[in-house]
């Protein structure tokens, strides 16, 4: 009887913050076990913080779709916790959690099987990360593969299999990698499939098997492999040994290995100059912003917005765009034939690159906010963010979208800075307009509505 009244009190169904049985937050990790072994069932662990409401909001729309409830419900014991309670600490320190904003797939016995970054109103997202870890259920888990390589199992098959369990528990590799390249026979450094094989663990451009590639492969290997690839694997590619490189040249703080990835994203556009520049200078300011080098972040980030994002207007975006779409078109035709007469073919697996320079506007305004309180900074940031604003709504004007009323969250930066500014009655003007942009989006609101009466308070 103990028992069904633990269970009981441990089944708290959050159903306003959606359709997938959450569990009481202060479950502690050993009670979820027990729980997860007694069913016979996975765990599902969404972390998150009091700092961004507006991120957990999101999270409730995404965990708030019916498609989830069944696989969430019947095969997943499910959790909530902030970082910032007791028992959402111990879990984070269980499963060494960086990040505050992260959902975590793991079995009974804490082995991770999936791991979500960051959070998302997406519920296939959610639901993608279920499959995989149920896939994974009962299988080989890491410890097993750090007790076999603990005992000298050195195998090409194992490392790889090896690199993958590590990589799905978002664990960093770069050290196995540099071992399993160092170990390749020569003539295997000249083998395509191969080395399209080491490409597909992104090793960070300063790593040895980043360099060894570079000296002892052919190029026209290396090249071969990257323009056979689809355009969105490619790209996954490119991005993936950016991102690498980028955390690593962060955690060292090592401004030569922040170089040679801006180095690496410029020779990405081999085609395009023009666009090789402004990516590796992207790289530098984000590092700059990243290690807390403000001054040579105001500098990177004026340069770049100033010469490169600034001059754009619709018709230059639209020609990203459409360049964007025939690159990919031209592939398929290359693989497949030309279509038959009359047949359009549209397949956009790739996003439309002009999103990114108006969610870059927006995103170094916003950091200009947080970081000064200069006055000619501040301006420029303004300036910035009406822009993003500006462009944004004209891509999106005869397009579906939920912002009928202009993205509300560009509309919150713009609000923002001028509060910071002194222009508050304008920020509260603006900061209304966001509010009801995010209620006609049909979005979770509350967040806008409290840094609106924080405005209107003087207190934000």
């Amino acid at each position: 009887m103990r028992q069904i009244v633990l269970a009981f009190a441990l089944i708290i169904s959050f159903q306003s913050l959606g359709q997938i049985t959450f569990i009481d937050s202060n479950t502690s990790w050993n009670q979820l076990s027990k729980l997860a072994k007694e069913q016979d069932k996975l765990i599902f662990i969404h972390f998150e913080n009091s700092e961004c409401i507006q991120c957990n909001e999101v999270a409730s729309m995404g965990f708030g779709n019916e498609i989830l409830k069944k696989t969430f419900d019947e095969e997943f014991i499910s959790i909530r916790c902030n970082v910032g309670t007791t028992n959402g600490r111990n879990l984070a320190q269980k499963f060494r959690i960086m990040s505050s904003l992260m959902s975590l797939y793991v079995d009974s016995d804490g082995n991770i099987l999936h791991v979500n970054n960051g959070s998302t109103g997406d519920s296939y997202t959610y639901l993608q990360g279920a499959e995989r870890a149920l896939d994974r259920k009962g299988k080989k888990q890491l410890p097993d593969y750090e007790r076999d390589y603990k005992a000298g199992m050195r195998k090409p098959a194992f490392m790889r299999e090896y690199m993958v369990k590590k990589r799905e528990s978002s664990m960093a590799i770069d050290d196995l990698l540099d071992e399993y390249v160092a170990s390749l026979p020569v003539d295997s450094l000249v083998n395509f499939q191969t080395i399209k094989g080491v490409f597909e663990f992104f090793p960070a451009v300063n790593s040895l098997a980043f360099q060894t590639i570079r000296t002892k492969t052919p190029k026209s290997i290396t090249d071969s492999i990257f323009n056979s690839a689809k355009p969105d694997e490619r790209k996954a590619v490119y991005e993936g040994i950016l991102e690498n490189s980028f955390r690593i040249a962060v955690q060292k703080r090592d401004i030569q290995i922040a170089r040679q990835t801006a180095d690496f994203a410029r020779e990405s556009h081999s085609k395009d100059r023009s666009s090789g520049e402004i990516d590796s200078a992207k790289w530098m300011t984000k590092y700059y912003y990243r290690i807390g080098d403000t001054r040579k972040y105001f500098e990177s980030a004026v340069k770049l917005i100033e010469n490169k994002y600034m001059p754009l207007t619709i018709d230059s975006l639209n020609a990203m765009d459409d360049a964007a779409f025939k690159a990919q078109q031209n592939f398929f035709i290359s693989k497949r034939g030309k279509p038959k007469q009359g047949v359009t073919v549209r397949s956009m697996a790739i996003a439309p690159p002009s999103q990114f320079i108006y969610l870059e506007l927006n995103e170094h305004a916003y950091h200009f906010y947080e970081l000064t309180r200069n006055k000619e900074l501040l301006e420029k940031a303004l300036a910035w963010s009406k822009k993003s604003m500006d462009l944004s709504n004209e891509k999106r004007r005869n397009t579906q979208t939920p912002y009928r009323l202009g993205d509300p969250n560009f509309i919150d930066t713009y609000a923002h800075i001028l509060y910071k500014l002194g222009r508050k009655e304008e920020a509260i003007e603006w900061q209304t307009k966001a509010v009801e942009a995010q209620k006609v989006s049909g979005m979770a609101y509350e967040s806008f509505e409290i840094r609106l009466n924080e405005i209107k308070a003087g207190t934000l």
